[in-house]
């Protein structure tokens, strides 16, 4: 039997009978009320046992138990999870978080900041140490928060203020002359709790695009790449600002505000290129939830996120017809990019019965997009603008039958966009006509707890995504890099089905999960960075549909505690993710999607001796494009790190702690591609001491 038919005979055995109701989709399920426990997969606080969406949460714990990596980002937080593909961008990026073999982050994953949608590039506005919980929901989640998620969505949950917290300061050093401060202060008095941190992450860097890797690029006809190879190492210095008030009403009613801020700066390794000149970035959120009668809830979230990202670029390296190396450093192009959006989500959930959660909500975004390229040696200039609207509507039911044992739920939205205000320099017109898109989609779900320790789910859904602006509209045909609109882009649109087993073996202490999934890609969409025949050296971006795409795989956890103090954690995913019905990518492997990826750590924890985690971390080779293009760094080969870490805290008074720790990542130097091109560091060593005053 193939891998596709025992895969699909997984599915139908465990999901005995697979949802394909397609008149229901939303939110993710939760039933059972249990106050204070809030379940990113469905918007409401229930039970986490009743969801049938498969869904992870890496804890605070679980946080500081992991090495720290050369590149402070949040990806890190939850690459160890099933069904969880992370690839680093250099850092002025965001991770690329790919969920079951989708492929793409920016179209196929949201990611959320606190419950909102936020931009994947807003996602550096918050650092590591200043999140509480990273959720992952996995499966199209259209129908629960908006478009680009037919691969799920990831939600980091911020710090927030406790009773006992006191204050921490503490300086980390490591490799590449990188130095880490950190200071945090947190409590509670009366009725509200703050927290208060900052978070500093300074470096020489390293080379992330070594200059004879682009010339070999260049000899073999990818010559755009050379232009901005690291001669020096890209140094960067970035500072992060976190914090967080919340009030907690006696009578229930819960309010908070949160911001948090980053300036970034990011040396691209030659004279007069700089990838990111100090830009700003914040995002400050508030919420307030209240109960309404005693079988009600309603809340409101609203958010302002800033993005900032000025950048200089030089005309850069190339080879002359002798093969020598020649560098031009003279200014070819400025660029400020700014972004700024205002979400506002409000929501009622309603239990008219013991069994029951109804919740209706709506939702609004405005999103203003400002890109000016300047060309000093030209003297001219391209100018972009757009905004979009975004307003949605959705309903969600969960239903709790058989004494709690059985769980139903099903999810029906409504999005519509709309982008206007559009304004292109290079365009014709430069004031094209506003456009807009709109669809349903819908989410259901069942789980059937068997007895205390099994339980069966299974769940299907859909996704839409419109698309970037930037595609439909922006005309670039000056400098290097050029770009070309592309207005008759098709929305791409994903169904997916999934059936798993969830159980426990408490004599064991042993924790499993098993999990088959099967979806398609409509209209897929993909970009490519062509070399520009009219400038050598020079990119021209282009996006188009290809045809469509079959995904499908198998995704597993197991958690065994060995001893008291010892347990052990593993994940696999095992994936195939294919182009069908395109008559140029036919049979080719979905970008960024590779065949398995996985983890198996070891954690050790005696506070009274000493704590350690060691994890074993691997990925198959995997593609940059959909045309699987067979040249170094397009093809990504495979890789496997081992990664350990120690740690210690000592009571050395009363009210003080002394903390240390030292981590080692990718411990045996391995070579490989963080992303196309971009090369990882190889071993990265850092050691860290604090003080902890308990106040």
């Amino acid at each position: 039997m193939t891998c596709r038919g025992l895969i699909v005979l997984l599915i139908a055995v465990l999901g005995c009978i697979v949802p394909f109701c397609e008149a229901y989709e939303n939110r993710e399920v939760v039933t059972s009320v249990l106050p204070g426990i809030t379940v990113t997969a469905t918007k409401t606080e229930v039970d986490p046992e009743t969801v049938p969406f498969s869904f992870f949460s890496v804890d605070r714990e679980d946080i500081e138990q992991q090495p720290d990596f050369y590149m402070a980002n949040v990806g890190e937080l939850i690459r160890d999870l099933p069904g969880v593909h992370v690839a680093q961008y250099y850092p002025w990026g965001p991770p690329w978080i790919h969920l079951r073999g989708t492929g793409y982050f920016i179209g196929r994953t949201v990611y959320l900041i606190d419950g909102l949608p936020a931009w994947s590039f807003l996602s550096t506005t918050v650092h590591p140490k200043h999140i509480e919980r990273a959720d992952v929901l996995l499966g199209p989640s259209s129908a629960l928060y908006g478009a680009n998620a037919s691969g799920g969505a990831v939600n980091f949950i911020t710090r927030e203020g406790r009773e006992g917290m006191g204050a921490v300061v503490e300086m980390a050093y490591g490799s590449n002359d990188t130095y880490r401060p950190h200071v945090h202060a947190g409590g509670k008095k009366g009725n509200l709790r703050y927290f208060l941190s900052y978070t500093g992450d300074y470096s020489d860097g390293y080379r992330m695009k070594p200059v004879d890797d682009m010339i070999m690029l260049w000899k073999l006809g990818k010559k755009q790449y050379l232009r901005d190879a690291s001669l020096e190492d890209n140094s960067y210095e970035h500072s992060f600002f976190s914090g967080k008030v919340n009030w907690d009403g006696e009578s229930g009613t819960k309010a908070w505000v949160a911001f948090h801020y980053a300036n970034r700066y990011l040396d691209g390794g030659q004279p007069n290129l700089v990838l990111n000149d100090h830009g700003d970035q914040a995002i400050v959120t508030a919420h307030v939830e209240t109960p309404i009668a005693s079988a009600a809830k309603a809340k409101v979230s609203v958010a302002y996120q800033y993005y900032d990202h000025p950048q200089q670029y030089n005309s850069g390296l190339s080879l002359d017809a002798d093969g020598n190396l020649v560098l031009d450093s003279s200014v070819e192009r400025k660029r400020d990019w700014e972004v700024k959006r205002y979400p506002v989500e409000a929501q009622v959930d309603l239990c008219p019965f013991n069994n029951m959660i109804f919740t209706v909500g709506s939702f609004f975004s405005r999103e203003e997009e400002y890109r000016r390229d300047d060309y000093p040696q030209s003297g001219t200039s391209s100018l972009y603008e757009v905004t979009t609207d975004q307003w949605a509507f959705y309903v969600q039911d969960q239903i709790l039958l058989l004494d709690g044992r059985l769980s139903l739920i099903g999810g029906l939205r409504y999005d519509y966009w709309k982008f206007h205000d559009i304004f292109v320099t290079q365009a014709e017109p430069q004031e094209p006509d506003s456009v807009s898109k709109d669809t349903w989609t819908y989410r259901g779900g069942v789980r059937f707890r068997l007895n205390d320790n099994i339980s069966l789910h299974s769940s299907a859904g859909t996704a839409y995504w419109p698309g970037l602006p930037l595609w439909y509209f922006q005309e670039i045909r000056t400098g290097k890099t050029w770009r070309e609109a592309n207005p008759d882009l098709k929305p791409e649109k994903t169904w997916m089905v999934d059936a798993g087993v969830d159980g426990k073996v408490p004599t064991t202490g042993t924790e499993f999960g098993v999990t088959g999934y099967y979806g398609r890609i409509r209209d897929m969409v993909s970009y490519r960075y062509d070399e520009n025949p009219y400038v050598e050296g020079g990119t021209i971006i282009r996006t188009q549909n290809l045809g469509e795409a079959e995904i499908y795989g198998v995704e597993l956890y197991a958690r065994q505690k060995i001893t008291e103090n010892l347990r052990l954690q593993a994940s696999l995913t095992l994936n195939h993710s294919e182009i069908v019905e395109d008559p140029k990518n036919e049979g080719n492997e979905l970008r960024n999607a590779p065949d398995y990826w996985g983890s198996v750590g070891l954690y050790y924890e005696n506070p009274e001796l000493l704590n350690c985690s060691l994890i074993v971390r691997f990925s198959d080779d995997r593609y940059y494009d959909d045309e699987n293009t067979e040249l170094p760094f397009f093809h990504m080969k495979s890789y496997k790190t081992v990664d350990v870490k120690v740690w210690r805290d000592w009571q050395i008074a009363r009210r003080w702690i002394l903390t240390t720790s030292i981590s080692a990542v990718n411990i045996f130097d391995e070579d490989y591609e963080t992303e196309i091109v971009y090369v990882n560091p190889g071993r990265y060593i850092e050691g860290a001491v604090g003080i902890r005053w308990l106040f």
